[in-house]
């Protein structure tokens, strides 16, 4: 069995993305329910096979620790909500216009209800277990950051923002982001937003933060 396992590929996220793989899908969605019921120490391989409904082999297979389950869960919703993007793709729009999209999307990712409840597992459990708080640093919030780096980028290049660190305005940008309602939401004393609310927020956001930012 565990020869079996070293002798796999251990990049289950590219094989996912390059190629549709239904099991892996499978367990995808089977690991995100168990990670959102349970949290991250509470969960185990077993009981996602069980879940699954697929051999253990083949869950080692496509993910060979719970660590790399955990990060391609994470991975795995932010490419649902659209938050693996290339610079070039807005290259057809004005500013504003992009910052609303990949704004919108982001407001959309961190306001959700998954979103959330992994927010809260990670907090109560990153005391106990630091690790947890780096593996969901590194599959969430860290690619994302990149993401939106590399997009600033590409905007300061095309003279639609005048910035001389744009890893620091997409910093800023995201921060923004997660203003409004967020904290409470986190926190319980609200619940998510109508998507026209997320969409008036995203707009004034993206508003006030192009000032800063639009060529003079």
């Amino acid at each position: 069995m565990q020869s079996e396992t070293e002798s796999q590929p251990l990049a289950p996220d590219s094989r996912i993305e390059s190629k549709p793989d239904a099991k892996a899908e499978q367990i995808l969605a089977a690991a995100r329910e168990i990670f959102l019921e349970i949290g991250y120490a509470a969960a185990s391989m077993d009981l996602v096979a069980q879940r699954a409904r697929v051999s253990k082999t083949t869950l080692y297979t496509r993910f060979p620790s719970k660590e790399e389950l955990y990060t391609a869960t994470i991975g795995a919703e932010c490419d649902r909500r659209g938050m693996r993007f290339q610079p070039d793709e807005f290259d057809d729009l004005p500013l504003r216009d992009v910052l609303i999209q990949v704004g919108g999307r982001f407001a959309e990712l961190i306001w959700s209800d998954a979103a959330i409840r992994v927010y809260r597992s990670v907090l109560g459990e990153s005391l106990r277990m630091p690790e947890v708080a780096r593996l969901y640093f590194q599959a969430g919030p860290e690619k994302g950051i990149a993401t939106f780096t590399a997009l600033f980028e590409r905007l300061n290049q095309r003279g639609l923002i005048r910035t001389p660190d744009p890893a620091f305005a997409a910093m800023q940008f995201l921060s923004a982001m997660q203003g409004g309602p967020h904290c409470a939401l986190v926190v319980g004393l609200c619940p998510e937003p109508s998507a026209e609310e997320r969409a008036a927020f995203v707009a004034k956001a993206v508003d006030l933060f192009i000032q800063g930012v639009a060529p003079a």
